[in-house]
């Protein structure tokens, strides 16, 4: 019987320009993991593992390390009929298994995007996996104050458990006019 898994989250600011080098250094660090698109379906019966995120559509893409979980065992063991009996729906926690949902912006600014990922605690591979997923992302990012949307003050410590990218930091992050948001009064900036 497996311990119970320990939930890793990391809010993340990407522009598509940060996304690539974002896909590069997790290339170079963990060159294994590719990338499945949920928007795939109802076209294919099986998810295409992909090897960059350029190559991926939608707004969630899940990130197989496949020297964890192979695509054969991700798509016999993890890819299921959708209930509808239209397209296919697929795990997105599991052995070698990291979930991304991407930043998304609009006139109001860069709206936080967020990477998953959970593993049962005896599953050190996959928590390895995860760890140094999560030190990619943070290593390559800066992190980002809460700006009070009243007075304009900004907070003494950056947010624990929220980056941006070097490119959504310099068109989002400035902080007479922060633009970073994970909603209609959260707002962030990259400046102290």
């Amino acid at each position: 019987m497996s311990t119970p898994s320990k939930l890793h989250r990391l809010c993340v600011f990407l522009t598509p320009a940060d996304e690539e080098q974002f896909s590069d250094a997790v290339r170079t660090s963990l060159p294994a993991v590719r990338f499945v698109d949920a928007t795939q379906q109802p076209e294919t019966r099986t998810p295409t593992f992909r090897s960059s995120l350029s190559e991926c559509a939608g707004p969630h893409i899940t990130l197989v390390d496949t020297s964890i979980i192979s695509e054969s065992v991700f798509h016999r063991d993890y890819v299921v009929p959708h209930p509808s009996g239209q397209g296919w729906v697929y795990a997105i926690v599991g052995a070698g298994l990291a979930s991304f949902v991407r930043s998304r912006s609009d006139d109001d600014g860069l709206w936080n995007g967020e990477l998953r990922a959970s593993a049962p605690e005896d599953d050190t591979r996959t928590t390895e996996y995860i760890r140094e997923l999560m030190r990619v992302v943070r290593t390559r990012g800066m992190g980002v104050f809460a700006v009070d949307p009243m007075t304009k003050s900004v907070a003494p410590r950056a947010e624990r458990n929220f980056v941006a990218w070097p490119d959504a930091a310099s068109r989002f992050g400035a902080k007479d006019a922060p633009l970073l948001t994970n909603g209609p009064t959260a707002w962030f900036t990259v400046e102290r």
